[in-house]
């Protein structure tokens, strides 16, 4: 890209999509960083963004770069223009805001623990003499430790817990009861009845209470939200890597502007290498594009002058591809994609409705006994009364529940970490257990998603290694999904004057003789089994053959054959041609295969399995994939697609490989055990000590206290899911998760 072109990022159009507000009047940008390769590069780029850059975050892992910068003093172009004259190329990503806010919220609730934290203990240390009888405490130092713990409790009541005394306020504003309620009003009542008790200078004051009650139930929802957090971290680089700007040709020449200024029937350029921007027309003779994200096809894609290229399409050609703008903005394919994916997303399970019908059910029913309580013992005087309503309150309050399914959330969710799976999506855990049917597509998933050379015949005087080595010369420094299967050939020879040709292959000079390599003839049939047949020729004669077929993953085989042994039903859904479908199918033993499958097709076929009672679980990469996988009752993303398919998926594969799928369903169905045990154990607890708290009995800071031990049995029996190995089977483990260079 020309410095100039780089000047489009600092226009209005932009601004909000590359970049983040921050406090201070500055904005956080994210880039992408070609040709940084070792330490040295780091130390480079630190070096160049020293004057105008403050905090720069480098990761050499995921060649990201992302900085702070001052607009008013500092172009975004500028810092663009010093990078790429220094030899590395940067790539604006967009900004996600939600995610953004994701990395907001984490540091504020890991802020409102501490502080709450904190307070709790020095509570705990000042209201300590309380807690024995018989003992005589000078009014004086009596008076002084009440003052002390009501100064100590006023930060942990409103400024940790603020999430909940905001959530109450909204809910009761809109007339309807959530979980923040009862606890906001156990709060309010143990903080306002000590303060009372404070300024009167008598009678039992709750700090200990309040503060308590503030801490665990902000663990309890840090440990909740911790894998969701994990997940934003990672999708707020692949879900920004979408397409920010184009090349649109005018009559003063080809200028740089934001996709969103696009018009239908302009004309756009599309360099080498680059993806189509919009949908449009071809005016160019032929182009030779790479379509896999969009339907799937492992096969590079000719298209003559006249036909259609859709948005995402990758340029394969050595030069520039021009086409007329048809679809822009919501008119192209990719977006008719995406909306379909939000029509599947906003339909809600059963189950989850049905909890949210009986969420209000169980908090009025806390509200109600708190409120018999207090009337059964107002004949004993107001302080017993209150004392009564706040135990109720308190040992009914919903901590230990809350940390039940959390705390076994946040187990799994380590251990599926450890062996590659990232479950992006809490609930995930609850239905892995119950999936009876995997739905598998083709290129990416269940293969690597490139060709490889299965098979050199030489039909010449020709040495074998040396037709590789001369097809690998010919195919140097090209992006074309053949070129890159012939990547790892080693060769010492050098193509001349090498041109490629749409649809032919590529021809260069090499020793001062001709060659070429590309299809047998122009009429030659597709191979039976869905392999790729390219000729090497020195002038007319044909020196060899090759065969290239997508490479299946290694661990397919075993993974196919672990979720058999678990009676679960495996099935191919593919946009590929049928002849690669059905060869890759025998190989790995699928008895049920469909190709040519559209998005439609594809969710069609998915809702036929749910209407007959399976449980689905789907596995896809690519963005064709990303509707039925948002249908499924568990979706599976791998780590190389596309990231509208990684952002909406459940479960995403972050260590390249399906030998994972079996044993993280195994570490669920255990993750279920524990969830239920800590929901029974929870049910248990409050059912022994609510008759205790009515009878007067349970005093609310003995209530505080139980419900703490309850809490914290239920977040030990979480953690048990750490010593669950033994469930792990074949999979290996090397000395770091899949996730250390996600979550550093």
């Amino acid at each position: 890209m020309t410095a100039s072109a780089y000047a489009v990022y600092d226009g209005d159009e932009l601004r909000d999509t590359v970049s983040a507000p921050v406090a201070g009047g500055r904005r956080e940008v994210l880039i992408g960083v070609d040709g940084m390769h070792c330490a040295a590069c780091v130390g480079r780029i630190r070096k160049l963004l020293a004057e105008d850059c403050a905090d720069p975050r480098i990761s050499l892992t995921s060649r990201t770069l992302e900085f702070r910068f001052d607009p008013d003093q500092t172009q975004l172009s500028s810092v663009l223009e010093r990078l790429d004259r220094a030899g590395f190329k940067p790539q604006v990503l967009a900004q996600d805001r939600g995610l953004n806010a994701m990395v907001g919220e984490r540091r504020d609730a890991l802020a409102r623990i501490g502080v709450a934290v904190l307070c709790a203990m020095q509570v705990m240390m000042l209201a300590w003499p309380s807690y024995t009888d018989g003992g005589v405490i000078d009014p004086r130092i009596d008076q002084l430790l009440r003052w002390s713990q009501w100064v100590v409790a006023t930060p942990a009541v409103f400024y940790a817990g603020r999430p909940f005394l905001r959530g109450a306020w909204h809910a009761i504003s809109a007339r309807s009861l959530n979980m923040d309620v009862p606890v906001a009003l156990s709060i309010l009542i143990a903080y306002g009845a000590s303060v009372w008790r404070t300024l009167a200078g008598s009678g039992e004051t709750y700090f200990d209470t309040a503060t308590m009650f503030v801490m665990f139930l902000l663990i309890g929802r840090f440990l909740e939200s911790r894998t969701r957090a994990l997940a934003g971290e990672r999708l707020r680089r692949l879900a920004g890597s979408r397409q920010l700007t184009a090349q649109r040709e005018t009559a003063a020449g080809i200028e740089t502007v934001p996709i969103s200024v696009l018009q239908a029937g302009e004309r756009i350029v599309v360099g080498p290498g680059e993806s189509v921007p919009v949908d449009g027309v071809l005016l160019d003779t032929a182009a030779e594009l790479d379509e896999a994200l969009l339907t799937g096809e492992s096969r590079a894609v000719v298209h003559h002058a006249g036909e259609r290229l859709l948005a995402g399409s990758l340029n394969l050609g050595q030069s520039p591809l021009r086409l007329t703008a048809e679809g822009v903005g919501a008119a192209t394919w990719l977006a008719q994609i995406t909306h379909l994916l939000q029509r599947a997303q906003t339909e809600r399970p059963r189950f989850q409705i049905l909890a949210d019908r009986l969420a209000g059910v169980f908090i009025l029913a806390v509200l109600v006994l708190a409120s018999a309580g207090a009337a059964l013992w107002w004949h004993a005087g107001i302080d017993h009364a209150l004392s009564v309503a706040l135990a109720v309150l308190v040992a009914s309050c919903p901590c230990a529940l809350s940390l039940a399914v959390p705390a076994a959330i946040a187990a799994a969710g380590s251990r599926l970490a450890a062996i590659g799976v990232l479950a992006a999506r809490p609930q995930v855990l609850a239905r892995l257990p119950a999936v009876d049917t995997v739905l598998f597509d083709k290129t990416g998933t269940l293969t690597m998603g490139e060709l490889s050379i299965s098979e050199v015949t030489v039909q010449a005087d020709v040495e074998r290694d040396t037709c590789l080595a001369l097809a690998a010369a010919l195919e140097r420094g090209l992006t074309h999904p053949i070129a890159r299967a012939f990547s790892a050939v080693p060769s010492r020879l050098f193509a001349l004057e090498q041109i490629q040709e749409v649809g032919r292959g590529v021809k260069g000079r090499i020793d001062g003789q001709d060659y070429r390599l590309g299809a047998l003839a122009a009429s030659a049939p597709e191979a039976q089994d869905g392999s790729t047949l390219v000729a090497l020729h020195r002038g007319e004669q044909c020196l060899a053959t090759f065969r290239l077929s997508s490479t299946i993953r290694p661990d397919a085989e075993a993974t196919l054959d672990a979720l058999r042994a678990q009676g679960i039903a495996i099935e191919l859904l593919t946009g590929d041609a049928d002849a690669p479908a059905q060869d890759l199918a025998r190989q790995l033993g699928i008895e049920r295969v469909r190709a040519r499958q559209t998005p439609e097709q594809k969710l069609a076929r998915l809702r036929e399995l749910q209407s007959q009672g399976h449980v689905v679980l789907a596995v896809g990469d690519g963005i064709n994939d990303a509707p039925f996988l948002a249908a499924a009752d568990v979706s599976c993303a791998m780590p190389r697609g596309a990231a509208l398919t990684q952002s909406r998926a459940d479960l995403l594969l972050v260590g390249d490989s399906l030998a994972a799928l079996a044993p993280a369903r195994r570490i669920a169905t255990l993750a279920d055990r524990r969830v239920r045990q800590n929901i029974a154990w929870a049910v248990i607890y409050n059912l022994a000590v609510l008759p205790l708290a009515l009878g007067g009995v349970l005093l609310p800071w003995m209530a505080a206290l139980g419900m703490s031990l309850s809490s914290l049995l239920v977040v030990g029996n979480a953690l048990r899911l750490g010593a669950a190995d033994r469930v792990l089977g074949s999979v290996s483990h090397s000395g770091e998760s899949p996730l250390t260079e996600v979550c550093a």
